[in-house]
C-alpha cells in the first residue's frame, strides 16, 4: 500500500456566539448571558430544574409519556444568582426550594 498525503483541516482558534440564552427551569423563560460556562451536557445550569405535576409528569408545553402539558409554567421565568436559581412569575419571585414554590 503505498503512502497518501492528507491534508490537514484548518484550526479553528477562536468561536464566537451571541446571544446566549440559559434556561435554568424546563419550559420557564431563562436569561441572557455574556459568559457561560461549557460541559460535557451543554451549558452549565441550563434545565437543571423542572417542575412536575402531581403524578411526577415534568410541565412542558408538550404531552408524552414523561411530559405533561402545563401551559401555566409559561408564566414564569428563572435566573441564576450568586445564591441559586430565583423563579419570577405572578405573585413574585422566590429561589428554588422555597416553601411557596411547592405545590398546595
Amino acid at each position: 500500500m503505498e503512502p497518501r498525503a492528507v491534508t490537514a483541516s484548518p484550526v479553528v482558534t477562536e468561536s464566537r456566539v451571541i446571544p446566549v440564552r440559559r434556561y435554568p427551569v424546563k419550559a420557564m423563560g431563562g436569561e441572557s448571558l455574556q459568559h457561560v460556562e461549557v460541559d460535557a451536557r451543554g451549558l452549565v445550569g441550563d434545565r437543571w430544574f423542572a417542575v412536575t405535576d402531581a403524578d411526577g409528569k415534568i410541565a412542558t408545553g408538550k404531552n408524552s409519556r414523561r411530559f405533561r402539558r402545563h401551559d401555566e409554567v409559561f408564566s414564569y421565568a428563572a435566573r441564576t444568582d450568586a445564591e441559586g436559581v430565583r423563579v419570577r412569575g405572578p405573585g413574585g419571585e422566590w429561589s428554588v426550594g422555597e416553601a411557596a414554590l411547592e405545590p398546595r
